[in-house]
């Protein structure tokens, strides 16, 4: 199983190369926390699509201080939208592997549009379940 290493924060700067299954170069950044250093990261596939085309909505989604998941080569796996009960996710945005052009969303399938969203149902909590197991 690979370790995964979690940033809190948004993106603060991006870019995206949509050649092939298309890559994602992105800083993320607490900007609620100056002394939080930044982290560069890079995603791939249908993720690296999802945040191109969120960065370019005003979607209150894309600035709330979500969670991101990246491993020792800096490669995103999953972002997880925080809700009202901190213990389940609003939303969950995730891929089977870095190339995949299939993305998997738990939570509501459209752009989060409140700041504090309401947690993902039992079904979509237990349906990310199988899925963490699964891949």
């Amino acid at each position: 199983m690979t370790q995964l290493f979690k940033y809190s924060g948004t993106v603060s700067q991006f870019g995206f190369d949509g050649k092939g299954s298309g890559t994602a170069d992105l800083i993320l950044d607490d900007i609620s926390d100056w002394d939080k250093p930044p982290v560069r990261i890079a995603a791939h596939g249908a993720l690296a699509r999802y945040i191109s085309d969120i960065e370019g909505t005003d979607a209150e989604e894309r600035y709330i201080n979500s969670d991101w998941y990246y491993d020792r080569n800096l490669f995103l796996y999953r972002i997880e939208v925080p809700s009202s009960n901190e213990f389940l996710p609003a939303k969950v945005i995730t891929q089977a592997d870095f190339l995949s052009d299939e993305l998997a969303i738990f939570g509501p399938q459209e752009y989060i549009e409140t700041s504090k969203p309401e947690p993902m149902s039992a079904e979509q909590s237990a349906a990310w379940g199988e899925y963490r197991i699964k891949y």
